[in-house]
Parts: structure tokens; C-alpha cells; sequence
């Protein structure tokens, strides 16, 4: 088929399609795409096809729409295309007496270039199934064609409820009463069950001044009654009586109140000039009025003047959004701006007021509504500068022009009281009536009006009560978190991976991570900072970094008190974290920060969060094991009144309640084994029971005991968890060198031995010679992973690579086994064993991809993790499960793992079947349960759950 297709850059899969029609005006395509982001973002099983219907090419607005739709393919909106519908090349006759009929006409034209579209759309191999129509409440002719297709329709009511209720009404009104149309000519009040009070007719649309207009009307009211459900762009607080009115009457279709839907981008239009920003940013607070009459308002040259005269009276500021009406020759097209203002302003009017004023041609109208000096707003009444005004809690003074704007004007003045009036019955006749002998407004009617605005300070503060409501009816379950990770490579992965989980498992929620740079001097910063650049590549919807400053002097670091020393460089943070979050919160149409998620190092953020009144959940990137562990020990110190200094220090095998072996002290983690250390973990502790929630990277199947025995404990936070969660795309370092890959490719399926030591992993010379003879003398292919230890007094920086790796590997051993040592990933077939340091994301890494470890654990808790995979679960074998690195005194003395120890440990791990059946098995649950319905997966959504009640 012949017809313009704007694809979106990914597809995803979905179950349901909708397809959109909106009218063929600017305003209400920006009102359709808006409600259609809204459904693909809230439920990624939706997609969603507009057929765009042009208008007219008389009408001179085809252009505005094109240059929209244009302005939207540069963006990245994912499941929502556009095919531009063909026409007929003969349209229907344009009748000055009979605008309605013609544009009803128009509309029918089309209907079977609808069919066309979906009938293809149906058959094309491996189509989504067409759920229903949202159409325009201009374009019900095309319910009949969603009747043919047998798929409901839904109709997407730009305007009002009380307007909706008053069209319904007419045609009770006109058929039940059998009541006379030419009562809307009469200075009548009409009672209409959708307003509180009386209508007065003169405030009825102009078109129901005419026998045709009123005919199109009432046909689209009974059309109307068809549909399955209407959506109307309000919101229930702004418009109680009005919905429930509606939903009162059971011969109306169900109203979904789905408003305020805003385009808060503003259109595709040119953008303000500097100087006009300039001059309102030096203006005082809420001092402006400004004056803007929608896309198709204009006035003749002794309008223009009056209202100037008005305007340069008041004295107050102004921005005034001037343009010129269409000529007479194309009387139908929108207006355009001036080329010189001085030829229909009064003459010095630019000159007198240059200080006080700003005449513009078009305007951004969000932009300058969203600004703080504006402080009044003279407008049309178009339903969507109604809403844009409550939303930036900006009082109105109404000057509707055409359409239902008379009855916004009144809604807004007389039910609402959240207007004041300039003249309510104001009928421009746009577009259907241009030789219509219109009224002159004086400017003293004006003036008096705009002086109310500024001044009437029960409506502002009405005003700024509704504008909350407005921003509640749609952030209400919009939730953002604010993730502060630790300051490790692995930590900021870890919370990456949790981040895009829940904005992809949930479209309420979006994440902010504040990213706390490692120390200088550090080695670390480089590492973190190619990862997020990495990240800034890819398409992370809903996930922002902010990189928070740091101390120019930060906390001295004591050798003798390393983590002493940590936790006041996190403690530093603090206040940059206090202040990225309440500039979160202060920033115009910001979502309710639901909850903090901290790292278990950065507890100390609990009470920034206290502060600001929101709870925190911490993300232990650890074990449930462990994270027992750490529990226990602060009730043997507290509750118990034990030394669990000397405790660890001893030789004794202790009960911890989330193991289910007793665990020896030669694993304990070497902080807990010195004063200082052990200090730091209990205030981390007493910190992590004040937390909300506790999120741990593991999953039920695995850590069955520990986390049962956590959840029984009343004074631990309630734990869900979520894992395992990994970064199986691996991180921002360089790629697998292709000889690598082909020789991995040559060797046979779960050959191969893997040895990785992690980010912080690397040993000296004497050591790396014990390992090579081991290699060697098992006689098993090899992957190893060596690195250069660091360089200096700081064994905390990143070990790097060897430039060769021959200055520390005995003599020979490279050209002794060229064929069988490379480095290597854990997904490819050929590993079948994998020698590591027991990192807990390695740990889950192994087990995600099936692959046997032999532990050869070195710091942090990584001892603790290896007992667990060893002897509590039957997951590994060992190599040396109480090796230990002091990353923090590199003089200490450190144990050599022999050549023997390292060659048995290999051997078991590729002969012993029973730990391969265990890691292949253990492989299945970890993948089900992260999948649909699986443990991890049900975990996640009562955590979400939970964040949403957070700020409902």
C-alpha cells in the first residue's frame, strides 16, 4: 500500500495493538500522542499505530502537524508509529453556509483508508492483535468501521467532562423534551445535570446557533453512545460533579477520567528569543500577565488596539503573543506573526511600554506558563491551556474566541471559581464564520479584568490548591528512587542491573543513581567512570547518574583504621546527597521520591533520607548468608555481651542461625578480626535495622535456610530477594581478542579450567609460579586472567596487565603450553571449571551459566562465601577456603597456596560429577527464578509494591 510509515527505532514485542485517530488539528494530535506515551510506558504489552488524518489543504495547518510529527521521529518512542493516511484527490465541497457538514464530510472520507490500513495491518505474519480504536470525539464515523473488524472502540475526549455531559444532555434535551433548537438563541439558563449550575445559552458553542451545526452535533452525541468507554482529558478533583454525573447515567458508556494529559515539551514551534527570556527572568515573581489566544486566535487592527490601551493602563508587566489573522484569501488557514508589530499596534505603544512589556509573535506557551514571573494568563480557554495554567498554578482571565471555549470559560469563572471573567461570551467564529459581525472588547473591560487577575488572591490560592491536585491525579504511583551505590566497579554494576530490572519490570518508577567518585589516589575512578560512559550509549529509559561532588580536602586516610577511614569519605557525602535530592524535589512537575536504596557501605544515608521523610531500603550486593552473619554479630556483642573480637580470633567453630553448619573462625572476614574493623561493621549493622526493606542478591532456592532464618528474626528488616542479578553483557573493559575466542571455539565442551581473581584480584611472583606449575602438572586446558599487582604502598588501587607476562611465569611455561592457556568468559561451552576468589557476583555468575568453582576466596567475605559454596551447599570444592589478603597493609605477611594444594583442588573440580550435576541443576533454578512467576521474580514485585504505597 501507498501510504507514509514513521517507524519507531525497536519494536518490542507486545500482546495488544491500538490503533489511534485523532482529529486533524495540531492540538489534538499533541493530545493523542501524549495519552498513547502514557499507555505504551504504564504496560509494555501495548503498541500503539496513529493514523494521522491531514487536513484539509485549504485549511494551511497540514504544515504545523507534519513539522510535529517530524520533531517526534527524532525521538526515541517505542512501540507508537504513524502512518500518514492517503485522501481523496477529489474532497468534499467546502460550503461557507455548511462548515460542519463539510468537515463531517471530510472526516467520512477517510474512513476507508482506515479500513484499508487495518485490514493490512491484520494480515501482516506475526501481528499483534488489534485490542480496540481510540478515536477523536470529532472522528466517530470510524466507530463503524472498528464494528466491521469486530474490535471495540474507544473515544479520547479532548475537552471536558461538564462539556461532555452538556453534549450528551443535547440530545436528550432535543429528543426526549422535544425542546425547540432555536432556545440556544435565547438569553435562556438551561439546567444541565453535568454543571452544578444553570447554563446560559449565550455561553453554548456557536455552532449550536444553527440548525446544521446543531444537527452535527446531536449526530455525534448518539454516535458517541456507541463506543465501549470514553476517555476524557480531566482529572476527578478538578471535576467531581461533572464525572460522577456521568457515571450516574447508565446510558453513557464508562468515563475514564485519564487527565491532565500535557505535552509538557511544548509544541515544534521556533523556540523564545534570548532577549524575552532575559527580560522575564529579571522580572519579580508572579508579576507578569501573560497574553496568548491558542493557535487559531487573532484579531482585527481595533481589537489589537483596545487591548493594548488595556494592557499599557494596568500598569502591570505583560508578555502578549500578537499574531496576524489569516488574509482573506486563505480565510481558513492559521494565523501567522507579524513581520512588523508597529503596523497594527497604536502608534509609540512598543516605545512607551519597552520596560514593562514584551509583544511576541507565537509562543511557547508552556515554557512561558512554567516561568516564575508570569503570575497571570488571559487566554482563549482551549481545554489544554485550561489544564496547562492548573498545572503551573497560574490564575486565568477568560477571553474564549470559538468552539466549546464559552462553556470552559463558564466552568472555570462560575462552577469552579478558579477564573476570573474578561468576557465570557466572546464568539470569534474562527474558521466556520469569518464574516460574523464580532464584538470589540473594550479595554476597559479588559483592563478591569486583568486587574482582578493580579489582584484576587482567593483565586490564585485556589489556583495553587488545584495545581497539587492536578500534578497528584497522574504522579500518584509515580515513583522515583534514589540508588547510592558503594564506590566499586562491581557495587555500581550491581546497582545498574537492580535499577533497570525494576524501571523494566515497572513504568511508575524511575531511578536516579548518585554516584560518589572513589578517593583520589585511589586507582579506582578511571573503571567507574568508563563503565557509566559505557551505559550513556545504550538507551536507559528512566535511569539518570548524577556524579556528586566531592570534599577538595577529603577525610585524611589513616593506615592504621582503613575502614575508620572509609565511612567518613561516605560520611562526606552526605550533604551533596542532601542537596541533589532536595533539588530533585523542588524541580517543577518532579515525581514523590518513593525511597533511598543504599549500598550496605552507605548506611550512613539513612539519615539524609529521615530528613526529607523517606524510607530507605539497603541493597546488600552479598549473600543472605552473610548478611545473617553480620546480624549475629551484633546481638553476640549487644544482646550477648560477647568479645566477638577475641571470638574471632580464636579457633572455635560458632553457631550463626542463617548457616546451617557452624562456621569456622578462619572464615570470619579479617574487618571483624581487628577492633577497628569489627567497630565498623556493628555501626553498619545498627544502621541496616533501621532500613525499610533489605534487597539481597540472591534467591530462595539457593539460600533457602538463610533466608528463612532471616525472615523469622523480628528485628531484621523485612528481605526480599531479588537475584540473581548479573551483568551478563560484562562491563566497559576490552574485548576478547579473537585468537582467543577460535581457540576456546577448537577445545571440546566443559574442558577448560578458568582462573579469574576478580577486579582487585592479583598475587606476587612467588605465588604466580605455584599456580604455573599447578596448571602445568594437571595436564587440563586453561583460561587464567593474570594480573600485575599495584604498584607502591596503596593495595587498594586496581591490579593492571602485564605488558608481558613472561617477567613473572617460570621460564618456559608460555611456549610449554602456547596451546592450551588463554583468558576467557564463564559462558563459553568449553569451560568447565572455574578457580576463583569467590566474589559473591562471580559466585552467581558460575552458577547462572552451570560452571563447578574451586574456591580460593581473598578478601572482603569472601571466605565466608566459599565455606557456604563448600560445605553448606555441596556447590564447589576447595583450594585453600581460609586464604586471606590484607588489601589494606600490603607488608603483611601473606600464606603461598602450593603448587600441590592449587593442582588438587583442579583435579577435583573437573572430576567430581556429583558438584557438576549440582552446579547444572542449581544452573535451572536461578534462571526460573528470575523468569516470570519464579521466586525472585514474585519478590520483586511485593518490593514494588511496597514503593508504590510508599507515596500513595
Amino acid at each position: 500500500m501507498n501510504f507514509k510509515i514513521h517507524e519507531p527505532k525497536e519494536m518490542a514485542k507486545t500482546v495488544a495493538e491500538l490503533v489511534f485517530i485523532p482529529a486533524p488539528g495540531v492540538g489534538h494530535i499533541m493530545s493523542t500522542i501524549e495519552i498513547a506515551k502514557l499507555l505504551v510506558n504504564r504496560d509494555q504489552k501495548l503498541s500503539i499505530t496513529v493514523l494521522v488524518i491531514k487536513p484539509p489543504p485549504s485549511s494551511g495547518s497540514g504544515s504545523a502537524i507534519t513539522t510535529y510529527i517530524e520533531s517526534l521521529a527524532k525521538k526515541s518512542i517505542d512501540r507508537i508509529c504513524f502512518i500518514e493516511l492517503l485522501q481523496d484527490e477529489t474532497l468534499p465541497i467546502r460550503d461557507p453556509k455548511a462548515p460542519m457538514t463539510f468537515f463531517n464530510k471530510f472526516i467520512n472520507s477517510h474512513c476507508k483508508y482506515v479500513r484499508n490500513v487495518v485490514a493490512d495491518m491484520m494480515t501482516q505474519p506475526g501481528s499483534t492483535r488489534v485490542a480496540g480504536f481510540v478515536i477523536d470525539m470529532f472522528c466517530l464515523a470510524m466507530i463503524d468501521v472498528a464494528n466491521e473488524f469486530n474490535v471495540p472502540t474507544y473515544v479520547f475526549f479532548t475537552s471536558n467532562a461538564a462539556f461532555l455531559g452538556f453534549k450528551m444532555y443535547l440530545e436528550i434535551f432535543c429528543d426526549d423534551q422535544n425542546q425547540d433548537v432555536e432556545l440556544s438563541n435565547l438569553g435562556a439558563m438551561i439546567p444541565v445535570p453535568s454543571f452544578i449550575k444553570p447554563v446560559p445559552t449565550k455561553v453554548f458553542p456557536s455552532i449550536m446557533h444553527t440548525r446544521e451545526g446543531l444537527d452535527i452535533a446531536l449526530g455525534l452525541s448518539r454516535k458517541l453512545r456507541k463506543a465501549k468507554a470514553i476517555m476524557v482529558n480531566t482529572f476527578l478533583e478538578l471535576e467531581t460533579h461533572a464525572v460522577e454525573s456521568l457515571s450516574s447515567d447508565s446510558s453513557i458508556p464508562p468515563v475514564y477520567t485519564v487527565g491532565p494529559i500535557l505535552n509538557l515539551e511544548g509544541g515544534a514551534g521556533k523556540p523564545l528569543d534570548d532577549d524575552v527570556m532575559r527580560w522575564l527572568d529579571s522580572q519579580p515573581p508572579s508579576s507578569v500577565v501573560f497574553l496568548c489566544f491558542g493557535s487559531m486566535g487573532s484579531f482585527e487592527k481595533v481589537q489589537v488596539n483596545e487591548i493594548a490601551h488595556a494592557l499599557e493602563r494596568s500598569g502591570h508587566r505583560f508578555v502578549w503573543s500578537l499574531r496576524r489573522p489569516p488574509s482573506n484569501e486563505t480565510p481558513n488557514s492559521n494565523p501567522s506573526d507579524y513581520e512588523d508589530l508597529r503596523v497594527v499596534l497604536p502608534e509609540g505603544f512598543l516605545e512607551r511600554t519597552a520596560r514593562i512589556g514584551k509583544v511576541i509573535g507565537w509562543a511557547p506557551q508552556v515554557k512561558l506558563l512554567a516561568h516564575h514571573a508570569v503570575g497571570g494568563f488571559v487566554s482563549h480557554c482551549g481545554w489544554n491551556s485550561m489544564l496547562e495554567s492548573l498545572w503551573f498554578g497560574v490564575p486565568t482571565a477568560t477571553w474564549p474566541i470559538y468552539a466549546e471555549q464559552q462553556m470552559n470559560a463558564f466552568e472555570m469563572v462560575v462552577e469552579l471559581g478558579l477564573a476570573v471573567d474578561i468576557k465570557m461570551d466572546y464568539t470569534g467564529n474562527a474558521h466556520f464564520n469569518t464574516k460574523a459581525e464580532i464584538v470589540t472588547v473594550t479595554a476597559d473591560e479588559i483592563e478591569d479584568g486583568i486587574r482582578q487577575l493580579m489582584a484576587d488572591d482567593t483565586i490564585r490560592k485556589k489556583v495553587k490548591e488545584m495545581s497539587e491536585k492536578s500534578r497528584a491525579a497522574v504522579t500518584e504511583g509515580v515513583a522515583e528512587l534514589v540508588f547510592i551505590p558503594a564506590p566499586g566497579v562491581g557495587h555500581i554494576m550491581s546497582t545498574v542491573e537492580i535499577a533497570k530490572l525494576l524501571v523494566n519490570r515497572d513504568q511508575r518508577l524511575s531511578v536516579t543513581v548518585l554516584v560518589i567518585k572513589p578517593p583520589p589516589g585511589s586507582g579506582l575512578g578511571s573503571a567507574i567512570t568508563t563503565y557509566i560512559e559505557s551505559l550513556a550509549k545504550k538507551s536507559l529509559d528512566r535511569v539518570s547518574f548524577v556524579e556528586l561532588p566531592q570534599d577538595e580536602t577529603p577525610p585524611s586516610r589513616d593506615p592504621k583504621a582503613p575502614m575508620t577511614s572509609f565511612h567518613e569519605f561516605i560520611n562526606s557525602h552526605c550533604k551533596y546527597v542532601r542537596s541533589a535530592v532536595a533539588d530533585m524535589m523542588s524541580q517543577p512537575g518532579s515525581t514523590r521520591v518513593a525511597g533511598f536504596v543504599i549500598d550496605m557501605f552507605c548506611t550512613s544515608m539513612i539519615d539524609v533520607a529521615d530528613e526529607f521523610n523517606v524510607p530507605t531500603y539497603v541493597f546488600f550486593t552479598s549473600n543472605a548468608a552473610f548478611l545473617g552473619f553480620q546480624m549475629y554479630i551484633l546481638s553476640l556483642c549487644d544482646d550477648q555481651n560477647q568479645d566477638v573480637f577475641e571470638l574471632s580470633n580464636s579457633d572455635a567453630m560458632i553457631p550463626v542461625p542463617s548457616f546451617v553448619k557452624p562456621v569456622p573462625t578462619n572464615v570470619f572476614p579479617l574487618m571483624v578480626k581487628t577492633r577497628e574493623g569489627l567497630s565498623f561493621v556493628m555501626r553498619l549493622v545498627q544502621k541496616l535495622r533501621k532500613a525499610k526493606g533489605i534487597m539481597v542478591n540472591t534467591f530462595l532456592e539457593l539460600e533457602t535456610h538463610a533466608i528463612k532464618s532471616l525472615s523469622s528474626d523480628s528485628s531484621v528488616p523485612f528481605v526480599y530477594p531479588v537475584g540473581p542479578l548479573l551483568n551478563l553483557e560484562g562491563g566497559a573493559g576490552k574485548p576478547l581478542d579473537d585468537d582467543v575466542k577460535r581457540w576456546l571455539d577448537g577445545q571440546p565442551p566443559s574442558s577448560v579450567v578458568f582462573l579469574c581473581f576478580g577486579s582487585m584480584g592479583s598475587f606476587e611472583e612467588v605465588q604466580v609460579k605455584e599456580i604455573a606449575y599447578a596448571l602445568e602438572r594437571s595436564g587440563h586446558s586453561f583460561v587464567w586472567s593474570l594480573r600485575r599487582p599495584p604498584v607502591g604502598e596503596t593495595t587498594i588501587m586496581n591490579p593492571s596487565d602485564f605488558e608481558d607476562p613472561r617477567v613473572v611465569l617460570p621460564e618456559g611455561f608460555m611456549e610449554r603450553n602456547a596451546g592450551t592457556g588463554k583468558v576467557a568468559l564463564l559462558a563459553h561451552p568449553a569451560i568447565g571449571g572455574f578457580v576463583s576468589h569467590c566474589g559473591w557476583n562471580s559466585m552467581l555468575e558460575s552458577l547462572w551459566f552451570g560452571v563447578p568453582m574451586a574456591a580460593w576466596p581473598m578478601y572482603a567475605e569472601q571466605q565466608m562465601n566459599a565455606f557456604e559454596m563448600v560445605v553448606e551447599l555441596g556447590l564447589a570444592v576447595e583450594i585453600k577456603m581460609d586464604y586471606m589478603k590484607n588489601l589494606f597493609n600490603p607488608k603483611a605477611d601473606m600464606d603461598i597456596v602450593t603448587a600441590d594444594e592449587i593442582e588438587g583442588g583442579i583435579r577435583r573440580l573437573m572430576a567430581d560429577d556429583t558438584i557438576r550435576t549440582r552446579a547444572k541443576e542449581m544452573s535451572e533454578k536461578s534462571r526460573a527464578a528470575v523468569a516470570e512467576d519464579g521466586s525472585s521474580y514474585t519478590s520483586i514485585g511485593c518490593l514494588i509494591q511496597d514503593f508504590i504505597k510508599n507515596i500513595s
